[in-house]
This record gives structure tokens, C-alpha cells and sequence, in this order.
């Protein structure tokens, strides 16, 4: 199942609830992110392939940790506060959450040295699309390789008391 598209209109439809919550138009928005008015427009309707360093200015920008910004939970308001940005490298997140899921080298549908570069750390600022290979030929979603452990310990928090 290809989903590239669909975490990225995921990521997109996230961004514009935070740019409406603020009553801003995306020309405003460009500006106070620094970012280009085009690419953003794209972006939020799910068609522009973007980079890692993106998803992190933009998380940082909002202080919305950055495996909400791929979550279908990000709607409900009350629980994305409950998530704000962690300063981390985010790479590292990856990769660990990758290693430690039943996720496979083999099953990544890209070319080996790219997924070994990613796996072993020579490239740490890949596209989005690139990372959604990682996912696509299982039941794993992007969101969950963001996950820091605080993110998952507020997660494991929520389920406890709920």
C-alpha cells in the first residue's frame, strides 16, 4: 500500500489547523515561518515533498512534537497540548524506533544504499517521501517512527489514567 500522499495531507491538514487557530493567511504564515508562500500552499494541500528539517522548523515553530504533525489525533485539541515539541534528533528517533519495530531492511521498497545511509546515519536529513518507504509495506505509520521516549511516556501516561 503506497501512503506517501497520505502522510503528507495528514502532515498539510495539521498545518492549516494551527494557521487557522491563528486567523492567518498562508502569506502570513510564510512569513512568520520563513518559508516560501508557494511551497507552503502545497505543503498544506499534501502535494509538495518536503524535508525532515521542515517537519522540525515547523514543530518548533508551533511547539507541537513532531510525530503529532502526522497524527490523525492532532485534531482534538486538548491532547496536542499534551504534546509539545521536544528538541531531539529526530534521525536518531527514527532510526531507533525503526530498529526496534518489525519493520525490515529488505522490505523497504528503495534503492539498499539509501536505506543503509538512513539506517546507519550518513543521511540525516531525508525527504518525507523517502521516509514513507520505510512504512508503506507495513502496519507501521509514519507518526509512530517520530515518537520520542517522552511522547511515549505521556502516551503510556494518557492510557493509564483514562
Amino acid at each position: 500500500m503506497n501512503n506517501t500522499s497520505s502522510e503528507k495531507e495528514i502532515f498539510g491538514n495539521n498545518i492549516q489547523i494551527l494557521i487557522n487557530q491563528r486567523n492567518w493567511t498562508i502569506q502570513h504564515a510564510a512569513n512568520e515561518l520563513k518559508y516560501d508562500r508557494n511551497k507552503l500552499s502545497k505543503i498544506l494541500t499534501g502535494s509538495q515533498n518536503f524535508e525532515l528539517r521542515t517537519v522540525i522548523k515547523f514543530a518548533r515553530f508551533f511547539n507541537i512534537s513532531v510525530f503529532l504533525l502526522f497524527s490523525r489525533l492532532f485534531e482534538n485539541e486538548q491532547y496536542r497540548i499534551l504534546f509539545p515539541f521536544i528538541e531531539s534528533d529526530y534521525m536518531s528517533v527514527f532510526r531507533k524506533n525503526f530498529e526496534s519495530s518489525s519493520l525490515k531492511q529488505s522490505d523497504i521498497n528503495l534503492d539498499s544504499t539509501t536505506v543503509s545511509h538512513i539506517i546507519c546515519g550518513r543521511r540525516n536529513n531525508p525527504t518525507i517521501d523517502t521516509l514513507q518507504h520505510f512504512t508503506e509495506n507495513s502496519n507501521t505509520i509514519l507518526s509512530e517512527l517520530f515518537k520520542t521516549e517522552t511522547d511515549k511516556f505521556t502516551e503510556q501516561h494518557l492510557i493509564t489514567i483514562h
